[in-house]
């Protein structure tokens, strides 16, 4: 009863096996969750490919998980908030938070809420981290008004997706850039145009878009400046492509911002559980796998025709 089974990457061979493992033991702050669902991330494929090093190096000292750390379970134990019982969601620090691929993972009570019934496991396990991000730059870094333009470069991803659905919802007139296998579905998203990537060119003479998010992070600031409107903002998945975009935006109108989510907290839960009962973010779910088939759930997260999340269900 006191050991669990667990993922356990191995970062020289890029592979993965199902292990058995002690059961952690929560701390003070910390709740036993039963991991239902969680997601696979882009941090994840990279750890197996041997990346994240340091990070990795941490990650080991507690123990032979190293992949996971968005998360739907049950609490196992009580807390000041979350009582044992009571299906949670949430993310653990992405660099020094514990990793959930694993039958139960003892996570800080701040990076989860308790959720309703009417979010199913791989619902809501879909939503957290991409929903986030997407709530973030649309209602933080640049919210959109009724009219206003916007392109989302990678729309058939998690990010993507969920960025096309609040822009759509908020009256945004919404660009998509995706494959062209993607191309209807992308605007079942809610999009207004869709540009496959095979075929027609991310930018086109004459385009102002208020907000570029750049998912993927394939673009860069001074490729999407001239098609920004005069105060419009470029954001990208990854600062570090494109670190000169900070000092170039900060002598001009035109912004620049980054879209990684270190942390979350209960009220931005909360809010992602919200425009999911309202119906304005609607989970987006390419494929869910089975923990001992990890291996082909990392893969399908590499392949760019995918329509929404890779979930591993523990």
């Amino acid at each position: 009863m006191n050991a669990m089974r667990a993922l356990a990457v191995d970062t020289v061979n890029h592979r993965s096996r199902v292990i058995e493992v002690p059961r952690p033991v929560p701390g003070p702050g910390r709740i036993l969750v039963q991991i239902a669902v969680s997601a696979v991330n882009e941090m994840d494929v990279q750890v197996r490919a041997g990346g994240w090093a340091s990070q990795v190096k941490g990650f080991r000292r507690a123990g032979p998980v190293l992949t996971g750390f968005e998360f739907v379970g049950t609490a196992r134990t009580d807390g000041a908030r979350i009582r044992a019982g009571q299906r949670v969601i949430g993310y653990c620090h992405v660099l020094n938070g514990p990793r959930v691929h694993a039958e139960f993972a003892c996570v800080d009570e701040r990076d989860m809420v308790a959720i309703p019934d009417t979010l199913g496991d791989e619902a809501a396990a879909a939503l957290v981290v991409m929903g986030l991000t997407a709530i973030e730059v649309l209602e933080r870094i640049r919210p959109l008004t009724p009219g206003q333009r916007c392109l989302v470069i990678g729309a058939a991803g998690g990010v993507g997706a969920y960025a096309v659905q609040l822009a759509a919802s908020r009256g945004a007139r919404v660009t998509a850039i995706c494959s062209a296998v993607n191309a209807d579905w992308v605007g079942m998203q809610g999009a207004t145009e869709v540009r496959p990537y095979e075929t027609e060119p991310r930018y086109r003479k004459g385009d102002r878009f208020d907000l570029i998010l750049d998912a993927p992070a394939k673009s860069s600031f001074a490729e999407a400046s001239p098609y920004l409107s005069r105060d419009g903002t470029f954001v990208s998945s990854n600062p570090t492509h494109d670190l000169g975009a900070f000092v170039r935006a900060a002598f001009g109108r035109k912004r620049a911002g980054w879209l990684m989510m270190l942390r979350t907290d209960p009220a931005k839960l909360a809010r992602l559980v919200a425009l999911y009962e309202a119906g304005v973010l609607k989970p987006v779910i390419d494929s869910v796998f089975d923990v001992s088939n990890a291996d082909a759930a990392f893969e399908r997260f590499e392949t760019r025709a995918k329509q929404g999340r890779v979930l591993l269900r523990l």
